[in-house]
């Protein structure tokens, strides 16, 4: 097809965000050649003081000759006065719509379609102003968009209530979400970033469809609560909902040549606890110590991947000094048993693998469908952003966890005693709650593969917006 129509992708430079939209777009392209696959990049200035994991990310796309056209944007320097990363996120891609529109105008061919990350929608207006399909991508959970549309439908009603006199929020259709749930940016409504955050939603009503990375498994209720239109400002046009998830970043060979798999090949099945806290999850020294007791007190195998913060906005973390966080000795006392790794670890392939028996994680939307693909039951800490709600979420409904006290008002502390508890009820293989959640995970990993398989309820939203774009 000479002139196939150009389908562009519009991500957040951000790890949890590209490559998701990239693996979006390749399973797009599995449709057939109906339409070509172009990415509008917004790259940082020095390589340097970018996400090192989105560096190395499209590398490897590049490198696998995949049939996508990538366009770095060109620069502009990023806001200095915001008050949270929404906002920094709005302003963000609002400095980038006259590019953008620029690189629509100069297509080549046709442009069916305009895929844009949920945090840089405000380029949904480009879009409409120059007559083309925009689609939104929601890679977090159907959960927090559909809370953030009830919220949206509220200041529209010019609701004066203030969170600080509220307990729980009852959105129609799901269970009601208590306040120690919620992401820090509710607490001031006047701020910014709760501002952004609102437009987003609302710019959701501009674009003709919003695809969502999660299913009916995993999320029935918010699915069908944004799919019914009770959550959306009355008045306005209901995009219609295409849960196409999970869209994971599966490789398609394992690799065994990383230290921690092949520590891994020698522990026994469902043995080790996993912690791993995303590529933005650190802790000070103090928490890190307290982490290190439980896992030297509750006597059980562990590979834990210790992070240093960055000073960056969205930049990933940096390795860690292993002898300035941990505790004087913990390595030579539990080298028997456990590993700690200073640095990224193959996250995917850990999940995947048989020794491992529970997960102690951030709730990240990705990690957590990650550990439910694999079956492995987690512990979750949640540190910001929607990870409490997903954290919420996995406890009250689905119900693949262990839950463990979080003292929010102390920057999310856990003490080692806390922790150590949760461990143990984690891999304690004879426990009848545990046995019940194992098999919830499991019904839940089939239940996912299930639905992205040819014939699957995600294959059929995936299938129905390849057709949109390819016309």
């Amino acid at each position: 097809m000479a002139n196939k129509p150009c389908v562009y992708f519009f991500p957040v430079y951000a790890a949890g965000h590209l490559i998701a939209m990239i693996e979006l777009a390749k399973r797009l392209s599995t449709f057939g050649n109906s339409f070509s696959i172009h990415f509008l990049l917004i790259l940082p200035e020095n390589p340097n003081q970018g996400s090192p994991l989105c560096s190395s990310y499209l590398q490897s796309i590049q490198a696998q000759n995949t049939p996508f056209q990538f366009h770095p944007l060109p620069f502009v320097e990023p806001p200095t006065s915001f008050d949270g990363v929404e906002e920094f996120l709005s302003l963000r891609a609002r400095s980038y719509m006259p590019h953008v529109k620029e690189e629509l105008l100069a297509s080549p061919s046709p442009v069916s379609g305009l895929v844009v990350d949920f945090f840089a929608n405000n380029v949904i207006d480009v879009a409409n102003e120059l007559n083309i399909p925009s689609y939104v991508y929601y890679t977090s959970p159907a959960t927090s968009l559909a809370l953030f549309s009830h919220l949206s439908h509220q200041e529209r009603e010019n609701d004066p209530k203030d969170f600080s006199e509220v307990e729980e929020i009852c959105v129609p259709g799901l269970v009601p979400i208590p306040s120690t749930c919620w992401p820090d940016v509710f607490w001031n409504r006047k701020s910014g970033s709760y501002k952004s955050l609102m437009n987003f939603t609302r710019l959701c009503t501009k674009a003709k469809a919003v695809v969502v990375n999660s299913n009916i498994y995993l999320e029935k209720a918010a699915v069908e609560a944004l799919s019914d239109g009770t959550q959306h400002v009355p008045g306005q046009k209901l995009p219609d909902i295409y849960p196409i998830g999970p869209v994971l970043s599966l490789p398609e060979s394992k690799s065994k040549d990383h230290e921690c798999l092949k520590w891994l090949d020698r522990q026994p099945i469902k043995s080790v606890v996993f912690l791993c806290f995303g590529s933005r999850g650190a802790f000070d020294v103090s928490q890190n110590r307290e982490i290190a007791r439980a896992l030297e007190q509750s006597g059980h195998r562990f590979l834990w991947a210790v992070r240093a913060a960055s000073k960056h906005l969205l930049r990933d973390l940096t390795n860690a000094n292993l002898d300035e966080v941990l505790p004087r000795g913990f390595t030579e006392k539990t080298k028997e048993r456990g590993l700690v790794w200073p640095s990224l670890v193959p996250q995917i392939e850990i999940l995947s693998h048989k020794a491992i028996g529970g997960f102690v994680t951030h709730c990240g939307w990705n990690s957590s469908m990650e550990s439910l693909w694999f079956g492995v039951p987690v512990i979750p800490w949640p540190h910001g952003a929607e990870q409490h709600l997903t954290a919420f979420h996995i406890m009250k409904e689905l119900q693949v966890s262990i839950t463990m006290e979080i003292d929010r008002k102390n920057e999310g502390f856990v003490s080692a005693t806390e922790l150590e508890r949760a461990i143990k009820c984690l891999m304690d293989e004879g426990s009848e709650d545990m046995r019940r959640v194992r098999e919830k995970t499991e019904e839940i990993k089939f239940a996912c593969r299930k639905a992205v398989e040819v014939g699957g309820v995600s294959y059929a939203y995936l299938q129905k917006l390849a057709e949109e774009l390819g016309k």
